[in-house]
């Protein structure tokens, strides 16, 4: 009996502590993705605390993605207490959930996946040999920071998404502002993406389960059904009787897998765009077509592409949304709604995917009952899949560093461990 272990120990270039094993015994491969982050029980935190004070916490899960924890926390809550906002107000959000994707996306792609294909070892060694590409694409970074913190109060931990609208309101001026900035960024990005659109992907395909929001108007990020590509189609509120949680004794994150049939599924800016493809702005649709990118693709590397054309996509939507604001802006900051007992769930789509907050709350507006699903985590299996497909094709191409091509892998998923790991191994879920 043979036996070769890889192990992929404290990778580089991700968000988060991630371990990941490759088992290959007599030809068959095995994986496991080890989120080795520590155990944070977020949810617990939430229990006997007032509603208005979830979204300042559960933004604190994480320092990439806390835009739209917030939002989402904030949409649950709305939910459970039958709060609708006006189109305005939704707009104004919407813009803080663009600029934190637009945020992770960049630093993604630049920092840490754009050294796996240009023989560097970190985004310092690229800045030598091209000054200008860089430097345009930390300029995105800085205007996607500058214009959440317009809108959202903070480039980091926003502060404006408040149950019932907004705490505060930009000015015209503040509107006029941001759209300078947003036109710039737009300018930039045609140049500065042709380097990841233009990226020479390893060639492996796998095809899997792929879930996001649909709404069939827009390019969703805040409202929408929960689509499974050429499957069914159901409502937010629904998740648990389509997701189904596991539990794995080498992890402090849980892996999620389709109810119906216990087969992995993935989340994120390919699935994204598998399924909405058709509502890309007319801008990412050309990006789309000068580069020859087909959709669907079952390739997970495309998911870097398909980050690049989201950013395509969300600069010109930022563009006409403030147009559209500074023309037609909200009346007023919040709307009037009555604390009641309820419980209420909230998808939206986050930078790495699905995003899942789900509330119950007394009549007193006190949380009794909590649960977060996050994308990584609904990752971890398709992860593993992937790893399992890719290594048995590369030990049958005689492919000598397996290691970086695996890393290569882990990278696209874009994976954010720290937000992933939250519970104890024995627990079982909090909220049923």
């Amino acid at each position: 009996m043979s036996m070769e272990i890889l192990s992929l120990e404290h990778i580089t270039r991700i968000e988060g502590h991630l371990n990941f094993t490759v088992t290959i015994e007599n030809g068959i491969v095995r994986a496991r993705a080890e989120a080795l982050e520590g155990t944070r029980l977020l949810e617990r935190v939430f229990i006997g605390r007032e509603y208005w004070e979830i979204p300042d916490i559960a933004s604190r899960m994480c320092g990439v993605c806390q835009a739209i924890h917030r939002l989402t926390a904030v949409q649950a809550i709305e939910n459970a207490f039958d709060i609708l906002l006006p189109e305005e107000l939704e707009r104004l959000r919407r813009l803080v959930a663009v600029g934190g994707h637009l945020q992770s996306h960049i630093v993604h792609l630049f920092i840490f996946v754009l050294p796996d294909y240009m023989e560097s070892n970190s985004i310092l060694e690229i800045a030598s040999r091209n000054r200008r590409l860089i430097r345009n694409a930390l300029r995105m970074k800085k205007i996607a920071n500058s214009i959440t913190e317009m809108i959202g109060g903070r480039a980091v931990h926003p502060l404006t998404p408040v149950v019932g609208g907004l705490s505060k309101l930009p000015t015209r001026r503040v509107l006029e502002l941001a759209l300078d900035l947003a036109k710039e960024f737009m300018r930039l990005a045609k140049e500065t993406l042709r380097p990841i659109l233009s990226l020479e992907l390893p060639e492996f395909e796998r095809k899997t389960n792929y879930l996001s929001l649909y709404n069939g108007k827009e390019y969703p990020l805040l409202r929408g059904s929960i689509r499974i590509f050429g499957k069914e189609e159901f409502k937010p509120e629904d998740y648990e009787k389509y997701i189904e949680p596991i539990t794995e004794d080498y992890s402090t994150a849980r892996h999620y897998v389709l109810r119906s049939s216990g087969k992995d599924y993935a989340v994120g800016a390919l699935s994204r765009v598998n399924i909405n493809h058709s509502l890309l702005s007319d801008s990412a649709m050309e990006v789309i077509k000068e580069f020859s990118l087909k959709y669907p693709s079952y390739s997970p590397f495309e998911n870097n592409k398909a980050q690049a054309v989201e950013i395509i996509h969300f600069a010109e939507d930022m563009v006409n949304t403030l147009e559209d604001l500074i023309h037609r802006p909200p009346r007023f900051e919040k709307i009037d709604f009555k604390v009641k007992e309820g419980e209420g769930v909230a998808a939206t789509e986050a930078p790495r995917g699905l995003l899942i907050h789900h509330y119950k709350i007394n009549k007193e507006g006190i949380i009794e009952r909590a649960n977060i699903i996050t994308p990584t985590a609904q990752n971890y299996k398709s992860m593993e899949a992937d790893a399992v497909a890719y290594t048995t094709k590369l030990l049958s191409e005689g492919t000598d560093n397996i290691k970086r091509e695996l890393e290569r892998l882990i990278r696209a998923y874009d994976p954010c461990v720290s937000c992933s790991a939250r519970f104890l191994r024995e627990h079982a879920p909090i909220l049923r």
